[in-house]
This record gives C-alpha cells, structure tokens and sequence, in this order.
C-alpha cells in the first residue's frame, strides 16, 4: 500500500473530542512503562532528545528523575506541542516531522521514541536520524508483535490504522547498524497494583501488554535495574 493511501498526517494527531480534547489521554499502563523505560536511562544522562513528544508527559517525568541540563521535545502535531508549552513551560519543544528534521541537529547524550514509530510510514528512514542525533544511547519502545490491521474511515473512505499503527515490530525488525550495539528488553504489563484477586480478575478480563524496548548504545554496559531482558514465553 502506497503511503499517500493511509490516512497518517498531521491532522490526524491534531483531531479533538467533542470536549475540544486531544484524543489519547495516557493511561495507567503508560505510566507503568514510563517507569520501566526510565530504567533504561542511564543516570548520568546529562541531554536528552525526545521524538514524538506528545503533549510532554514522558520529558516533564523524567526531568524531575533525572539531571537533565539539556533537552528537546519534537512532536509533528502543532496542537499537541501547544498543549505540552501550556502544561509545562519549562520543557523545550519543537514542531517538525522527524524525518525531514534538520540531519546537522545537534546531538544529544540520549535519544528517546516512545510508542512512535510504528505511527510512521518510512520509520526506517527516522531511525536512522534518531541514531545520528545520538551520542551514546536510543531508547525506542513499540508494541510487541503486534497484528496490524486497517479500517475503511467512514469520513473519507480511505484504509485507516484504528490506532494510527501501520507496522507489527518484533526482535527481527530492527536492523544492526555498525558502531552500535543492540539490545532488547520487553516491558511486560504485570496488571493493575491491586490485591491479588483484583489483578487475577484483570488479567482474565484484558489480555496482557507487551512492549518491545530496542536499545542501540555505543558499548556501554546494561544496567543492572533494567527490565526483563527474557523473552516473553510463544511471543506473548
């Protein structure tokens, strides 16, 4: 399928509720793989770039984790990006499509792409931006083994991914790039913080999330609070 026939642009990423929200309020298992991505993060990080930034949840908590001097929220949504300057004045954004983004950009100790590039159609083409504005480590999460499927929109008639996904990403997917090494991790939702019976009703109800975390890093050892590295047992 040609990339012009699937409905992924800015606007879509802009589109609001019939409250005037920003669809895609974050949820108890995004902060769940927030605190599990931040392990990732070594803690002497003193830069950080941040692709698809959203409305500057992940930047604004690991700013208050880590020493951050230096950082940069890019983000292809204007509304979005205006919403994160509303909620968080501090942070320093920018709108701009990563793959046609500036390859003289400065670099940074670490590159983050947070539940990102399965959203865009040549993400090949922005991995390779990502690892060039990196100085030691990329950080890139993605739903695990994902099935990828495509509705017809009932406004335009056009295929559309119901969750902006176009691609299904496992260990196979990301390739080795020399001068980096390359590492997973799988970031597993182990159910709501409740009572045992309370979590043994959740996990019979909703089936369990996976993420795949990619690292590339420039041979710097794992930390030893990472997450799983084992993979998941038959791929879930």
């Amino acid at each position: 399928m040609a990339d012009e026939e699937v409905l992924t642009n800015r606007l879509v990423y802009e589109a609001r509720d019939e409250t005037g929200a920003i669809y895609g309020s974050l949820g108890p298992l995004d902060w769940y793989r927030f605190r599990q991505t931040l392990k990732l993060v070594p803690t002497n990080t003193r830069s950080l770039l941040d692709c698809g930034c959203d409305r500057g949840q992940w930047l604004h908590y690991i700013l208050q984790r880590r020493r951050i001097e230096r950082h940069l929220g890019i983000d292809v949504a204007e509304a979005r990006v205006s919403e994160a300057r509303s909620l968080h004045p501090e942070l320093s954004l920018s709108v701009a499509y990563l793959e046609s983004l500036d390859r003289n950009q400065e670099r940074f100790d670490v590159v983050t792409a947070l539940e990102v590039l399965e959203h865009i159609p040549r993400w090949q083409d922005v991995l390779e931006n990502i690892l060039r504005w990196a100085e030691r480590r990329v950080i890139i999460t993605v739903p695990y083994r994902q099935k990828v499927v495509m509705h017809v929109c009932i406004h335009c008639g056009r295929p559309t991914p119901p969750s902006g996904h176009l691609h299904s990403f496992s260990e196979e997917t990301f390739p080795a790039v020399p001068g980096w090494r390359r590492w997973y991790n799988y970031i597993k939702d182990r159910g709501v913080e409740e009572p045992d019976w309370v979590r043994r009703a959740y996990r019979w109800m909703r089936p369990r999330t996976i993420w795949l975390a990619a690292i590339y890093d420039r041979g710097e050892l794992v930390p030893p609070s990472a997450p799983d590295c084992s993979p998941p047992a038959d791929g879930r």
